[in-house]
């Protein structure tokens, strides 16, 4: 092995033991343990904490499991990490003058487009007391501010989109440098990885690799990168994406996984790939959650439906010492947060909390609000409601994570025929139904509203679509129509593909947003 390349390998080993150190006491975890909230890691030894070590965010009721791929990948990371001490050099190591010179770089770069664009940062303190992001997330943190990278084209491309598929590398790896997305959607549904993937570039899926790029987001029809692989038979591409925690079970809108689509010997070599996970999943959506809080926070925009007057003047006179909150008079696609009434953390369900819910926005605590002063904003992760009606449906938070994650909404590949739903039907005071507005709640979430009762015998085609959320092995896996009744329904339809359900369902489904079983 060569000088170069011996460096090059160790520093890849240090970018993986990075991914695996507990968040309390920075070494690499023993008998790791991930927690469900954030998706961080810590060691066993640690449980019990008030709030993540790494985040910040509360772990009141937050649960935790074991993944024993992580202890695998540890275990093999510290053993490669004793065989090369002896060959790393004594003087600062390559990655850490890389790290030091690009984030002089970032910061010499926000600060010139500050200037330029005379940005004010809000009087509270809550971005300086942050703790430290990653290089990437400061990275994609001046793409805020230089708004070039992430102009799009007529077919919704940025110029990442564009020269990836065009490959063109240098002009990618300066985009990167600059800060670009490399999760961006285009209008077809295309992140940047589908373009390189299709392209067979193995040498730009690596690089974009390195930027926190989510690798499972579904493109168009569903499609995964490693449905694109597989399709084209990029092997060494396919081996490579199930290596970074690509889901080889993943179905696209046919129900196909990428698993089934590969022939024989792609098989063998995916099943040898996935004992070998170099990286999970759960460290970039980690750093999404934690870009887009920062980002989220620059500029809210409340909605409050609070009964409470003082709360409401309470908000209005923050927002005079706050520049970097406002509030709406109604609900509308700029609402960012939205404030409610809660009791021990827990909010009643409403129409404005499923609209909220359904918008992928914040849904807090009206404690927040009379919690911050006029010199500090509180922190929203501690005000997020902790449940609506019960913690067991956690649909805000579920929501917001399935936008972090680029997944669709959770009526995604669902058909829904509404039934005598003409008139009025109050569910309870504060959920008064009509069609117009449950159909806004469906397309919201990803589904799609029939005029027409669906015929069991005669689906179309193109309505013959698998429900992306659905559980695996579950009752609605396969089913793609649902016609939604009031409270008794008949008749009784109960096949794979079509199912009668009362409202009280689909409205679970909202306040959990998750595609429930049905009772």
């Amino acid at each position: 092995m060569s000088a170069t390349d011996l460096n090059n390998f160790i520093k890849a080993l240090d970018t993986v033991k990075k991914d695996y150190l507990c968040g309390v006491c920075n070494e690499l975890c023993k008998d790791p343990v991930v927690l469900k909230k954030c998706f961080h890691l810590i060691c066993a030894a640690h449980t019990g904490l008030k709030q993540c070590p790494t985040c910040k965010i509360p772990l009141i009721d937050c649960a935790t499991y074991v993944d024993e791929r992580i202890q695998v990948c540890i275990d093999s990371a510290a053993e490669l990490d004793k065989l090369f001490e002896k060959f790393r050099p004594k003087e600062p190591s390559v990655t850490s003058s890389k790290k030091t010179k690009k984030n002089e770089a970032i910061s010499a770069s926000i600060k010139s487009n500050t200037a330029a664009s005379s940005f004010k940062k809000p009087l509270s303190d809550k971005t300086n007391s942050r703790q430290d992001l990653s290089e990437t997330i400061n990275s994609n943190l001046s793409s805020k501010f230089n708004k070039n990278n992430e102009k799009r084209n007529n077919k919704g491309e940025t110029a990442l989109h564009i020269c990836c598929r065009l490959g063109k590398v240098d002009r990618i790896k300066e985009l990167l440098s600059l800060g670009s997305n490399t999760n961006t959607k285009d209008n077809a549904g295309w992140t940047p990885l589908h373009e390189v993937v299709q392209n067979g570039r193995l040498d730009l899926v690596t690089l974009l690799l390195q930027y926190n790029t989510l690798i499972d987001v579904p493109g168009q029809g569903n499609e995964t990168p490693l449905h694109e692989a597989v399709r084209y038979n990029h092997v060494e591409i396919a081996e490579e994406l199930v290596k970074h925690g690509a889901d080889m079970n993943a179905r696209n809108c046919k129900g196909e996984t990428p698993y089934q689509l590969a022939s024989v010997d792609m098989k063998n070599r995916l099943r040898v790939a996935a004992e070998k996970v170099l990286h999970t999943q759960s460290v970039n959506v980690s750093h999404i959650a934690a870009l887009y809080a920062e980002l989220e926070f620059d500029d809210v925009h409340f909605y409050c439906v609070s009964q409470y007057r003082t709360i409401h003047n309470k908000l209005k006179a923050l927002t005079k010492h706050h520049t970097n909150i406002s509030v709406e008079v109604k609900f509308t696609k700029k609402v960012t947060h939205l404030v409610v009434d809660t009791e021990d953390g827990i909010c009643s369900s409403s129409l404005d909390v499923l609209q909220g819910i359904v918008n992928n926005v914040w849904v807090i605590s009206s404690d927040w609000v009379s919690k911050s002063t006029e010199e500090k904003l509180e922190p929203f992760e501690i005000y997020e409601v902790k449940g609506v009606g019960t913690t067991s449906y956690n649909g805000p938070r579920n929501s917001r994570f399935i936008k972090y994650k680029q997944l669709p909404g959770i009526f995604n590949g669902c058909h829904f025929y509404l039934h005598n739903f003409n008139t009025k039907y109050e569910i309870s005071k504060s959920i008064v139904l009509t069609k117009a507005i449950l159909t806004k709640l469906i397309t919201d979430a990803g589904g799609i509203v029939l005029r027409r009762v669906p015929n069991p015998e005669s689906i179309p085609e193109s309505e013959k679509l698998v429900p992306y959320h659905a559980k695996k092995d579950g009752k609605l896996m396969n089913c793609s129509h649902y016609i939604i009744f009031k409270d008794m329904y008949e008749p009784m339809y109960n096949m794979q593909h079509l199912k009668a359900l009362p409202i009280g369902w689909l409205i679970e489904c909202l306040e959990k947003y998750e595609l429930c079983e049905p009772w």
